[in-house]
């Protein structure tokens, strides 16, 4: 495996690329902000919050390189899906267990100098806000010093939530890339800081893109949930 992803599937990914920003345009207003961000070589490790099955696209559009992605293993098993996610440099992984294999091909891909996007949080957010962060990010950072980029989407959750069978048209998204994290800022931390640290940065993100949009981050004030935000700037904290 090297840095150098082959040149069919990378027309294959601009193409898609492009066929995606403009349905999501119409369809959703789609934005994304700070591709300048991202470093066009070597390892980077993209990490988002996980609102829908739209994520790995919006993070696409936003980040503009291909990249590698893991993908939880039995959406491989769907007739046509595993074909086309697989043609997009899709990883499988078991969720819900440690997966040292999916683990070890992950890092063969950043130690290769690829880039590859993670969600941390291991599953969809019911309501827009981001979840605390597995572990596995840090053994990654630790085994193969990555620029670490944090990325936030905002939106995603409602334009297809996690119990609609279909997109809802209408909705506004947009994902915002923010300026790489040096593995060894992370690496000198205690590791609960430092996964803290990058769950911060991404909710910062997505609270910024969706300031940009105009629309909530997450739920209104008057919902039952007594957190209203999970973002640094709403909770009093200093996220580094």
């Amino acid at each position: 495996m090297s840095d150098r992803i082959p040149r069919r599937r990378v027309a294959w990914w601009q193409f898609l690329r492009s066929f995606c920003e403009l349905g999501m345009g119409l369809a959703h207003g789609y934005r994304g902000w700070g591709q300048a961000r991202v470093p066009r070589r070597g390892p980077v490790l993209l990490v988002s919050n996980h609102q829908s099955f739209y994520d790995p696209v919006l993070v696409g559009m936003a980040v503009g390189r291909p990249f590698y992605a893991m993908a939880r293993r039995s959406l491989f098993d769907f007739p046509g899906v595993g074909w086309l996610i697989r043609s997009l440099n899709a990883l499988p992984v078991e969720r819900g267990s440690a997966d040292r294999r999916s683990l070890r091909r992950a890092a063969e891909v950043l130690a290769a100098g690829a880039p590859l996007l993670v969600f941390p949080e291991g599953t969809r957010s019911r309501d827009g806000r981001v979840q605390p962060f597995a572990r596995g990010t840090l053994l990654l950072i630790k085994q193969t010093r990555p620029a670490v980029v944090p990325v936030g989407i905002a939106g995603a959750e409602r334009a297809w939530p996690r119990d609609a069978p279909a997109p809802r048209p209408g909705a506004r998204i947009g994902a915002t890339c923010g300026e790489p994290i040096a593995s060894e800022t992370l690496l000198a931390m205690e590791e609960d800081a430092a996964l803290e640290l990058l769950r911060a940065r991404v909710a910062e993100l997505r609270d910024e893109t969706a300031r940009r949009l105009g629309i909530p981050a997450t739920p209104p004030r008057h919902c039952k949930n007594p957190i209203l935000s999970d973002s640094p700037a709403f909770l009093g904290r200093n996220p580094g």
